[in-house]
């Protein structure tokens, strides 16, 4: 198809020999006497190219640049513009209105042909690299950059078809929703690159997981990437006779094995939330956001980590999706509670210390249990804050009791567990010292404890920044131990003061053989590394004085002191001394 060129020029004979050359050369011309019937010629038939006098009646060529350059459908129309001055002020200032070359009167046809040529291959190129930019535009839209799934609006976009395509159905396409809990805190500890390297490693093991039955049977499913942590599966069918749960159960035990990088290994925390078939006709948006909120409800599951929805479950599923949301706001509304829980030596029964643990008094739903809104806070991230609010408040009261310890002892100390995303967290220590200074606390009257899990995540990381907690004159802890599974050979490289025997492990001790073995080679390996053991969830006097003949220091239960209030402390420190 001829390149099409439009020509504005007042004079007769050089429009009229300009429109005989170009057409001679294969062009398509259209031309005119002034710049506004150009201007027409030009919106009316979108050229390849315009070819300019500058100087005409009624609209100049400086005119007709500013107008073709206005004009969103004419802007990219290369422009050249032609006089018989050859002032550079002139030039300079059609250039500066957007012309794209200039030729001044009189000019040779090769000069012009030449010129034309070059405007008209870089405004294809240009063009060519525009169609190019477009079509990454469309794929950064529709597709993840990370692992080349379709993104959340193209997984929309997909679903919306499908329903389209076969209006409501009975049996309905099958949704499913995958979670990575502890991507936020593995992403802290081990930067973008290499989560990056894992979710690439996680979407293919969940691109063959589905394409494999019994859970696709035979039907082709689309997988996609909706969020930072989680997939979504589309199933156009699924079969009546298959056990969803079932299924889900095979797919999460998939998901959950561990990701490699290098020589290391690292277990994702996998949940899964399904929208079965034909629960009830609704929109794609509609229908993924209540995916989303069964997978939040399986993320509140412990320990199955799986949940189906049904409409009969909607108030669960939106109460949870309520805390989710208020645990926002939870910290600056003042909604924390901090509650202390006594620690004593077993020998004497001479109060040590505190344990401080947290508590969320819900305005519109009361008091709920840790077990409900920890995993809420540490899947949206608001643990962080929450952690250093604790922190705080436990720093402040224990600089309160120290009046009321016995005069000469070495004052009462204050525990405070991190949680996984907390210790991940590059300000976690900057939130220690701050507590510290705030409350004047001497650093050896604070101890933190990690978990086993948390402490063996990066065994690199953990070593540095329990390092530099002790640098800072910490007390510090591996809490629930026996739970996880540490490495002897690392355990002994941390700088730790205390072992905390699981509580799973005291609840049986007077009735089961092997709890009793498990509890005594933990108090016997702690003492051989220099450690001192506390017992959990100690709540009679035979499991006290069983543990206190294995050794151990110290005691934590219910027998001694449950958790209560600051206020309560007080009082409960005086009548104990």
């Amino acid at each position: 198809m001829a390149e099409r060129i439009v020509v504005a020029e007042d004079e007769t004979e050089i429009r009229t020999n300009l429109t005989r050359m170009l057409r001679l050369e294969g062009f398509e011309v259209l031309a005119a006497p002034n710049g506004a019937e150009a201007l027409t010629l030009i919106q009316r038939h979108v050229p390849d190219l315009v070819l300019s006098d500058v100087m005409m009646p009624g609209m100049s060529g400086h005119e007709l640049v500013q107008a073709i350059r206005a004009n969103p459908q004419t802007a990219h129309i290369p422009t050249v513009l032609l006089t018989a001055r050859a002032d550079r002020s002139d030039v300079r200032e059609g250039m500066n209105l957007g012309a794209d070359d200039y030729l001044t009167k009189p000019f040779q046809r090769d000069e012009l042909l030449a010129c034309i040529r070059s405007r008209l291959d870089k405004s294809r190129a240009l063009q060519e690299a525009n169609s190019r930019l477009a079509g990454q535009a469309h794929r950064l839209s529709h597709y993840d950059a990370v692992t080349d799934l379709p993104n959340r609006t193209h997984f929309l976009l997909l679903l919306g078809d499908l329903l389209e395509a076969e209006g409501p159905r009975k049996d309905g396409p099958l949704l499913w929703a995958v979670g990575l809990d502890n991507l936020p805190e593995l992403a802290q500890i081990f930067g973008a690159a290499q989560i990056d390297e894992w979710l690439h490693q996680l979407s293919q093991r969940l691109l063959e997981a589905t394409a494999q039955r019994p859970l696709l049977q035979g039907q082709r499913s689309a997988v996609a990437r909706i969020g930072d942590d989680r997939f979504a599966v589309l199933m156009p069918r699924w079969d009546d006779g298959a056990d969803l749960l079932e299924a889900a159960t095979q797919l999460l035990a998939t998901m959950q094995q561990p990701v490699m990088s290098g020589q290391r290994e690292q277990y994702p925390r996998v949940v899964i939330g399904i929208y079965p078939p034909g629960v009830e006709p609704a929109s794609a948006e509609t229908m993924l956001s209540r995916l989303e909120l069964a997978l939040s409800l399986a993320r509140a599951r412990q320990p199955r980590r799986i949940a189906i929805y049904q409409p009969e479950l909607a108030p669960e599923i939106s109460a949870t999706f309520r805390l989710h949301n208020d645990l926002h706001r939870a910290v600056d509304r003042n909604e924390l509670r901090a509650l202390y829980q006594p620690q004593v030596e077993a020998a004497s029964g001479r109060v040590v210390g505190f344990e401080a643990l947290m508590r969320w008094q819900h305005p519109g739903l009361g008091l709920i249990p840790p077990a409900r809104f920890i995993p809420l806070a540490e899947d949206n991230g608001q643990i962080v804050r929450m952690g250093a609010w604790i922190l705080r408040e436990a720093c402040q009261q224990a600089a309160a009791w120290q009046s009321l310890a016995p005069s000469g002892g070495a004052g009462l100390r204050i525990a405070v567990n991190l949680s996984a995303r907390q210790f991940g967290d590059p300000e976690v220590a900057r939130h220690v010292e701050e507590a510290l200074l705030a409350s004047g606390l001497a650093p050896a009257l604070l101890e933190l404890e990690i978990t086993e899990g948390t402490a063996m995540q990066d065994l690199h990381h953990t070593l540095e920044l329990l390092r530099r907690f002790k640098a800072m004159g910490l007390k510090l802890a591996i809490d629930d131990f026996g739970t996880g599974y540490s490495s002897l050979a690392y355990l002994k490289r941390f700088p730790l003061d205390v072992l905390k025997v699981d509580q799973s492990f005291v609840r049986h001790l007077c009735t089961e053989r092997e709890d009793r073995a498990i509890a005594n080679a933990v108090i016997t390996l702690a003492h051989s590394l220099g450690l001192k053991v506390i017992a959990e969830g100690v709540e009679s006097q035979q499991q006290h004085d069983l543990l206190l003949d294995m050794g151990c220091d110290e005691i934590q239960g219910y027998l001694h002191g449950q958790p209560m209030a600051a206020e309560q402390t007080q009082a409960w420190l005086r009548e104990r001394a």
